[in-house]
């Protein structure tokens, strides 16, 4: 199964407007970010530029090379785009921290903006979500998760002074950013290793790869020699199995007994 490990970088938007006879000029991120100034959300007609994607990181999961791009590399802003919708349509799951409600929403505007169709289908698992759901730790950005369970954490913070300076030709900025967004595939890649066993309706790895037993969070096709006890839901019990992998714990297809009765028809 291609899984790809992804993150983008994003530089905020620029916005001019008239308040009470003053010129108020800034960045913004989001239209109701300059409320606590001007006690309203920004006009789009007094946005000079909106936010946007300007690179992008990537990893196919168990190879070494992590993939960068970005517009100012050949091509521009539109080569970039279709880099990145290039390496959608060959993925079949996307891991990313924040994905779901950030980076993947981004890039599919980002489409959308050049009237592209999406790429083929593919899932996503999110590694916020899931230390908000299953775990319960204070924080849970990506580098606070990563320290707490001891993986390679971020190696930089984001600025939007070396992002900005990228886009408009340092080379250093840009050389910059990149170690700072590859450094977050390799944070988030770590990240999502060790919440394998807590995740939850993971997509089935075994099942890309023509495996009849295998574990559902890694593709191990060994799990059924390694059974644990057994399962039980409510009213049926199931043998179950641990994968000596990742640690998930997996129940059998096939019931060990007919279910329980919980009504009577007398």
């Amino acid at each position: 199964m291609n899984v790809l490990t992804f993150d983008i970088e994003r530089i905020p938007g620029h916005a001019k407007i008239k308040h009470r006879g003053l010129t108020i000029e800034g960045e913004f991120w989001d239209l109701g970010g300059w409320k606590h100034t001007i006690g309203r959300r920004i006009h789009a007609d007094d946005v000079v530029s909106w936010p946007r994607t300007i690179c992008a990181a990537g990893r196919w999961y168990g190879q070494s090379k992590v993939m960068f791009a970005a517009e100012w590399q050949e091509g521009g802003h539109e080569q970039f785009m279709r880099t990145m919708w290039e390496w959608f349509d060959s993925a079949a799951l996307i891991i990313g921290h924040n994905a779901a409600a950030f980076d993947v929403k981004h890039v599919r505007s980002g489409w959308a903006e050049y009237g592209w169709v999406q790429p083929s289908p593919w899932a996503v698992v999110d590694t916020l979500k899931v230390a908000r759901s299953e775990l319960n730790f204070e924080s849970n950005t990506l580098d606070a998760l990563a320290k707490r369970l001891g993986v390679s954490a971020k190696t930089d913070k984001y600025s939007a002074d070396v992002a900005q300076a990228a886009v408009n030709g340092d080379e250093k900025a840009q050389r910059k950013i990149a170690r700072y967004n590859e450094g977050d595939i390799r944070a988030t890649e770590a990240v999502y290793d060790r919440l394998r066993p807590f995740i939850k309706n993971h997509p089935h790895l075994s099942m890309h790869n023509g495996e009849i037993w295998g574990c559902p969070n890694c593709g191990n096709p060994d799990v059924s020699t390694n059974r644990k006890g057994d399962a039980y839901t409510h009213v049926q019990r199931y043998a179950a199995y641990q994968c000596d992998n990742c640690g998930h714990w997996i129940r059998s297809t096939k019931k060990l007994q007919d279910a329980t009765h919980t009504r009577t028809y007398r």
